[in-house]
């Protein structure tokens, strides 16, 4: 693994380097099984220090860390586990142990008509929605953001990695407005509308 340690304001010391270098390399034998770039820089902000460890894969995804403490040991070592949490859940991600079991769950289900014609029996305890007694949505979040150019595969890389579940983009390939989004199998979804 390549590793480039920077500092600004401060002198990192040989055995701060090859803490930082040990560990990192741990994390990627651990989680990703192939060499990355790794940008770490360390600097002094106010009375303490302040770590940020940026780390590109072969796969093109990049993951940043940043960490501060009141010396330069604790600021990398709070960057370097913070790293390690977002290099664990991008394995999880990857190599999902729990999708065949959900896939069974998913599998068998009955859907069953909510809305019931008149001539059929009320005996049941089924009550009958109408489209008049649907309570109207709510907006409970809004997020504003500029619409990027990507390929379908770099949005799904970016929906899996998200908190938010969808990712709104143009398509690289035709530039129209594309959507992907997390389904509740655990896969990925693509919309790409004509016209």
């Amino acid at each position: 693994m390549q590793v480039q340690i920077v500092s600004k304001g401060i002198d990192v010391s040989q055995a701060l380097r090859e803490r930082v270098t040990g560990r990192l390399e741990e994390m990627m034998d651990k989680y990703i099984h192939r060499d990355g770039e790794a940008n770490v820089s360390m600097a002094r902000e106010g009375t303490g220090f302040r770590g940020t460890v940026a780390i590109h894969l072969p796969s093109g995804a990049s993951f940043q860390a940043q960490g501060n403490s009141s010396d330069a040991y604790g600021a990398a070592d709070e960057a370097l586990e913070h790293i390690e949490k977002r290099l664990r859940r991008y394995k999880r991600r990857l190599k999902d142990h729990k999708q065949e079991d959900r896939a069974a769950n998913y599998a068998m289900f009955v859907l069953e008509n909510p809305v019931r014609d008149e001539d059929e029996d009320d005996d049941d305890d089924l009550s009958v929605i109408s489209a008049d007694s649907a309570p109207d949505p709510m907006v409970i979040a809004q997020k504003h953001g500029k619409v990027r150019t990507l390929t379908p595969g770099m949005a799904a890389l970016e929906c899996a990695m998200a908190d938010s579940g969808v990712v709104v983009f143009k398509n690289a390939k035709h530039g129209r407005t594309n959507v992907v989004f997390k389904r509740t199998d655990g896969n990925i979804g693509w919309i790409d509308p004509e016209g």
